[in-house]
């Protein structure tokens, strides 16, 4: 079974099962959790729900191979982006509490399955990512809400670069609640079944973001893709990010900068609904296929962007994305 539900005392357990796959999601994982959730919700002798990977990590996103496997115009693009989309909203509205183990990686969808819900544990071995500027697409399960939330630009720097975050720098920024140590894991999770405690423990891991660093993005992230690489330039980049961003692909770079900016005042709703119409268009481009290829199927990590640079990026055709002109299938 690729996701397994099991129930101690009253607490619903789902364990994400594809541990060869990091866990990633699919669209069967995704349509059996929104029944379960739908089903606990009534269920008046379930008080709580906590969400693990199998292995050694919680989950490294969509399973976007698949979806990009199933051809550029395919039924489960629409389907699998619509119901995790749908997910993400039920679990922002999930009236009970909802805890999610943030083993290992957490990226992409995983992200999606765990930030809405009350408790986000993370651990010594926390690799945290919205990696999608890599393959062509953007930070979607509602990225543009949670991370246009965040202060002094961080969001729309993570949404970028795609840098992975600690543990420290989670619990700093928001994103995780709370720390447990993985050799405690075992003790935390007993805890919450038996009784909903949720513990915390203190992390001696060192941020990564010094006040410098933290106030040159600040400074730098503002505006367009275009503005931000014309300021780092300018600041002449003591932190290297300008690596971090030159194989990333531009069109993604340029639509998730863009994305963020003009997400701040929406709710969590109105951005799912703008990133289904955006996903649509974006697995369509040639882009998607080819940051696919290079990263998840040949792994070669030398995609060929079209456009190569931010500088030929279409202006028309990066306005004409935003324009919602299909048919809205994400029912929230």
């Amino acid at each position: 079974m690729e996701i397994i539900f099991d129930i101690k005392g009253s607490t619903g357990i789902i364990i994400l099962n594809r541990p060869r796959a990091l866990n990633a999601l699919n669209l069967s994982m995704a349509e059996q959790l929104t029944k379960k959730l739908k089903e606990w919700e009534k269920d008046n002798k379930i008080k709580r729900v906590l969400l693990r990977g199998e292995g050694n990590h919680f989950c490294a996103g969509g399973d976007v191979k698949s979806v990009h496997l199933s051809g550029k115009h395919s039924k489960l693009k629409r389907d699998f982006f619509s119901k995790e989309y749908a997910l993400n909203l039920q679990i922002k509205k999930f009236p009970k509490p909802y805890l999610s183990i943030w083993k290992g990686v957490v990226m992409g969808g995983g992200v999606g399955l765990s930030i809405y819900g009350d408790y986000r544990v993370a651990t010594e071995m926390t690799k945290f990512a919205m990696p999608e500027t890599s393959i062509g697409f953007f930070p979607d399960v509602g990225g543009s809400f949670f991370l246009s939330k965040l202060q002094n630009n961080i969001g729309k720097y993570i949404g970028l670069t795609s840098e992975v975050i600690n543990s420290r720098d989670l619990l700093n920024f928001g994103l995780a609640t709370h720390y447990c140590p993985e050799n405690k894991l075992d003790d935390f999770i007993d805890n919450y079944i038996s009784d909903g405690v949720v513990g915390n423990y203190k992390t001696s891991i060192s941020s990564l973001f010094s006040d410098e660093k933290l106030d040159f993005i600040n400074k730098n992230f503002s505006g367009n893709i275009h503005e931000i690489f014309n300021n780092i330039v300018f600041s002449k980049d003591p932190y290297s990010i300008l690596n971090k961003l030159k194989n990333k692909c531009p069109m993604s770079l340029a639509v998730t900068a863009i994305l963020i900016e003009n997400s701040k005042n929406k709710t969590l709703q109105e951005c799912l609904e703008s990133e289904y119409s955006l996903s649509q268009k974006m697995t369509a481009r040639r882009d998607f296929g080819e940051g696919i290829e290079a990263v998840l199927i040949k792994k070669h990590h030398n995609p060929q962007w079209e456009p190569m640079t931010i500088k030929e990026i279409d202006k028309n055709e990066l306005e004409n994305l935003f324009i919602s002109n299909i048919d809205n299938e994400l029912v929230l």
